[in-house]
């Protein structure tokens, strides 16, 4: 599988100390995307999915409240995610964006399998003259949130009450802004 990185605690991204894990590689490549440098994989982002369990259970030591993926695109990688998840010691609560919508995904027997160890996910291309800057886990108004677990509901609209939120990690000698980004300013028009 390919993966960018994994941070924790992340706190923008879903309710908690969160693990997130970005994959590498995305052919959908919507414009205005946060994360553009995602769309490509590369020699040097391959691991194991096992691996990559292993890798999150190091930097957690068994405490955590969930777990974040997004990208890339995460649905292309289904087969060595399920592969990951299934590899982790620790159970937890599961949430991951993703471009396609979820009637995509239960068309395919591999995003489905992916889909069914899942809690929330976030469904549909970003468009960038939909970000109304407002939701705190949708990057346009045309995403939606799928509940597919419904015990995490109620913490998941605390979090969404409390509106976006942006942290800052130093990666790889750089600094990382790490949430759901506001539109460039003057680029979101309200659609009535």
């Amino acid at each position: 599988m390919y993966l960018d990185r994994i941070l924790y605690p992340v706190t923008a991204l879903g309710p908690g100390n969160r693990v997130a894990v970005w994959t590498a590689g995305c052919g959908r490549k919507c414009a205005g995307c946060a994360n553009p440098e995602l769309w490509d994989r590369h020699p040097q982002q391959s691991i194991e999915p096992k691996r990559a369990a292993g890798y999150i259970h190091s930097m957690i030591g068994g405490e955590v409240d969930g777990l974040t993926i997004t990208g890339g695109e995460p649905f292309d990688q289904a087969r060595d995610l399920v592969r990951m998840i299934d590899a982790l010691v620790v159970q937890t609560e599961i949430f991951v964006f993703s471009g396609y919508q979820i009637a995509e995904l239960q068309d395919d027997a591999a995003k489905r399998e992916l889909l069914s160890r899942i809690d929330v996910l976030v469904d549909g291309n970003y468009i960038e003259a939909l970000n109304d800057g407002v939701s705190a886990l949708r990057g346009s108004a045309n995403q939606q949130i799928h509940y597919l677990n419904e015990d995490v509901r109620d913490k998941y609209e605390q979090y969404i009450r409390e509106g976006r939120k942006i942290q800052n990690f130093v990666y790889d000698y750089k600094t990382l802004s790490v949430g759901i980004h506001n539109p460039p300013v003057g680029s979101w028009r309200r659609m009535e």
